[in-house]
């Protein structure tokens, strides 16, 4: 069944905001350090990405520096790109 078209709430699960006001910011993240980035770089890279942060930390690090600094980059707007939801994989709630 359809959400009446008036009704607010119908598009809260769109794949893609209506309007995007902001720019697109990257996130990407390896678990080990022999581990590369290129190929998570090269998708935000291309997906039109204005800033890109990467990680090399173990999925258990709550310390993700680069992460931390996406975050505070974001202004009302933006939207955080990640390749992957198990790169994002948070370990402590965003604020």
């Amino acid at each position: 069944m359809q959400p009446p078209q008036d009704d607010d709430t119908a598009d809260l699960l769109a794949p893609v905001p209506a309007a995007r006001t902001g720019g697109l910011v990257g996130y990407a993240r390896v678990s080990t350090k022999g581990q590369l980035l290129d190929r998570q770089i090269h998708a935000l890279t291309e997906a039109g990405c204005i800033r890109i942060f990467a990680d090399k930390k173990s999925g258990k690090n709550a310390e993700r520096e680069e992460l931390w600094k996406a975050l505070d980059y974001l202004r009302e707007g933006d939207t955080l790109v990640v390749p992957s939801l198990d790169r994002l994989g948070l370990v402590r709630p965003i604020m």
